[in-house]
């Protein structure tokens, strides 16, 4: 997938277009949404998208789209819902039409679009990198990896297994990000900072023991003792639901025993 803003051909301007799937699913061509006629069509757009670029055969999409009917009928209903895309995503015929979605025979591929979650991926793989090289601006590479995350891949799917895998590498990719930085800001002695990524972190996993441990850390260093009291009883109570036996409070939290 390319992230390339825009594209010009034959001296005719064009935006590239830009999917959002992190939350609310959007095509934006041209500063305007796209209108989608075919609810067909476009699940069929978020099924390419959750390929990430691989070819796709054409019986596969047929399978997920329309299960129970008649595979003869099959073939030109997808036809109708890749037209449907190639004008959703090229509304003025700027581009031949396998420019944005190739075809052939046996398979379907999705080219030359920007796709939040996959910038989003590569934002958080080269932050994540520059952290681990001690480069100087690595930090604000992390906080604005992180803030690319807007939610969860296509939220509105939640039941489609071929959305799955996608949406836990994102999941997990984001959770890196705001353990790095929560971690970070506590080496650098920066508990407030530590704590809202903490706390981002139980919000996506409320079952992260770290995440429990170090945000009870955070609130102690900066003297919010009822808080961290609370925090470690919720973490007791999380840890007991999935069968882990919770730590005893360390002493070097500074809090008393007796939570």
């Amino acid at each position: 997938m390319t992230d390339v803003s825009t594209h010009r051909t034959n001296g005719v301007p064009g935006a590239t277009p830009y999917i959002r799937t992190m939350g609310a699913f959007e095509v934006v061509r041209d500063q305007t949404s796209a209108q989608w006629p075919s609810r067909k069509a476009r699940d069929l757009l978020k099924l390419l998208v959750a390929r990430r670029g691989r070819p796709t055969a054409r019986e596969l999409l047929m399978d997920n789209l329309w299960p129970d009917d008649d595979p003869g009928r099959c073939g030109n209903r997808l036809s109708v819902a890749l037209s449907t895309i190639r004008t959703a995503l090229d509304p003025y015929r700027r581009y031949s039409p396998d420019h944005f979605v190739s075809t052939d025979k046996y398979v379907v591929m999705l080219a030359n679009v920007t796709i939040d979650v996959e910038v989003f991926l590569a934002a958080a793989r080269e932050a994540q990198l520059r952290y681990e090289r001690d480069e100087p601006d690595a930090m604000t590479a992390l906080a604005l990896a992180e803030a690319a995350y807007a939610g969860e891949f296509l939220a509105e799917d939640p039941r489609q297994e071929w959305a799955v895998s996608l949406r836990e590498l994102a999941r997990a990719s984001y959770l890196d990000l705001v353990r790095t930085l929560a971690s970070a800001s506590a080496r650098s002695a920066d508990y407030e900072r530590a704590q809202t990524y903490q706390l981002l972190a139980l919000e996506r996993d409320p079952f992260d023991e770290q995440a429990h441990l170090g945000l009870i850390t955070a609130l102690s260093r900066t003297g919010k003792h009822d808080r961290a009291r609370r925090q470690y009883r919720d973490y007791q109570r999380q840890m007991n639901r999935i069968g882990i036996e919770p730590v005893p409070f360390p002493a070097d939290r500074q809090l008393s025993p007796a939570c």
